[in-house]
């Protein structure tokens, strides 16, 4: 039977300022976080790159990462050159401020290599959660500590004590009930400002 080396518990990080995973992370699953976090949540264990061989021991039902991380790990996953058959719960993608959402493609790329779903998660570029996907994939659900605003077609994130931060999306501020019954603003339709500008262009030129 496969045994956790004894040292990995020193990768966990301080438990300040940490925050809880949405449904479906419960603290009871093993959560792996990748790479260097943009945001850190309780309940984690961080795998750093150079331990991603580590993941086999851990054997996460949960993986939090950048969708290039999750990716490369697809790969490895996929060439079988790490056994993450034990991924069987969830994946949360986190997406900073200023970077493209996760695309269709990438999605099936993830479920290709673990069968599970896939959730985004929004985060400012100091790491706070902003938004996240919701359950049911209807929207992304704005945190409490978070205000977006939609000025000329773009969305901005206005935070306590900070000015408001363009996000370079486009979406749509929805307050009507959400399917999955969780309460508040959502986001939808969220897409690349830039997509929908060259759309427009192509549109103006046809």
């Amino acid at each position: 039977m496969l045994q956790i080396p004894p040292k990995l518990n020193r990768f966990r990080l301080p438990n300040r300022s940490r925050r809880q995973l949405p449904f479906p992370a419960t603290p009871s699953l093993r959560i792996a976080q990748l790479g260097d976090p943009a945001i850190h949540f309780e309940a984690v264990q961080v795998f750093p790159c150079a331990r991603w061989n580590h993941l086999q021991w851990f054997r996460p039902s949960v993986l939090v990462g950048s969708i290039c991380d999750l990716q490369r790990l697809a790969e490895l996953s996929q060439r079988r050159s790490l056994d993450l058959s034990s991924v069987d719960h969830a994946i949360f993608a986190v997406t900073r401020c200023g970077e493209q959402p996760v695309t269709d493609i990438a999605r099936v790329v993830l479920w290709q290599a673990f069968g599970v779903p896939v959730y985004e998660l929004f985060v400012s570029p100091q790491g706070a959660l902003l938004a996240s996907e919701c359950e049911a994939h209807e929207g992304w659900h704005v945190e409490q500590s978070a205000k977006f605003l939609s000025i000329n077609g773009e969305l901005l994130v206005d935070v306590p004590g900070r000015p408001a931060t363009p996000t370079g999306l486009s979406g749509v501020l929805e307050t009507d009930a959400c399917p999955c019954g969780r309460p508040g603003t959502r986001l939808m339709n969220v897409e690349p400002l830039a997509l929908i500008r060259v759309r427009r262009a192509l549109a103006a030129t046809a």
